[in-house]
């Protein structure tokens, strides 16, 4: 599928004005919500989102296989092809409440980075292994104790649309708390924002949750075939596409 042509500089510079005032307005209120409420920081950062979607003329959709059919108990979103920046901010407006671990330099970028830890996310840095395991280890006991997460399985942005390799953080939280896993695919991101490009073109983003791979019963011995069955799907939805 052809790239959608670049909108003019004007526009565009225009568009992130507006979206940098937004985030202004919003983030001095989610910087006080944060430090008495976790859910009231939630609902600000997820209209955050939702003007920004409006500034760049982005929407959104959401196509679900398991037809409300998962159990009530915790859920592991595990997020197959991370391929766009604004990324970051579909998410909110599609799935409940949710947590996520994310790279220490995407929590520098002003603002909308800022958020990260202040919505009561984790924060890692992957050069440092240890500090990323103790991440990962403190995200599985919140999602052992009820709280939905959200994680990329690649743990970076791949900048030409093809998979990257998977790590097997992602399903050790899985199999470590006994949480359902919901795959997750997204659609027309790539198209909206490539990899290394500022400027955002209008369109359509659907969050694909594949069937749910339940983790009670599984032990750490099957986090191998686990990653096997993520990726599989992954590249059964590219070649679709």
């Amino acid at each position: 599928m052809q790239t959608p042509e670049r909108p003019p500089f004007w526009s565009s510079a225009s568009r992130w004005l507006a979206s940098s005032m937004n985030s202004l307005v919003h983030f001095a209120p989610l910087l006080v919500a944060s430090l008495f409420s976790r859910r009231a920081a939630w609902a600000i950062y997820r209209h955050w989102g939702r003007n920004t979607c409006r500034i760049f003329g982005i929407t959104l959709s959401l196509r679900d296989d398991n037809e409300n059919e998962l159990d009530p108990g915790p859920r592991l979103y595990v997020w197959l092809n991370q391929s766009s920046l604004v990324e970051a901010v579909i998410f909110a407006q599609l799935l409940p409440r949710w947590y996520t671990i994310g790279n220490i330099e995407y929590a520098l970028m002003p603002l909308l980075g800022w958020a990260l830890p202040l919505t009561g996310n984790i924060v890692i840095v992957r050069q440092w292994k240890w500090q990323a395991k103790r991440g990962i280890e403190r995200a599985a006991a919140r999602l052992r104790h009820g709280e939905n997460w959200l994680i990329s399985v690649e743990g970076a942005r791949s900048p030409d649309g093809r998979l990257l390799p998977y790590k097997k953080g992602a399903v050790v939280m899985a199999l470590r708390s006994q949480a359902t896993i919901v795959p997750m695919f997204v659609h027309g991101a790539r198209d909206v924002m490539p990899h290394g490009e500022w400027r955002v073109r209008p369109g359509h983003i659907t969050v694909h949750l594949l069937k749910a791979i339940p983790a009670h019963g599984l032990s750490y011995e099957d986090r191998s075939a686990v990653l096997g069955r993520l990726r599989a799907l992954a590249e059964h939805k590219l070649g679709q596409r």
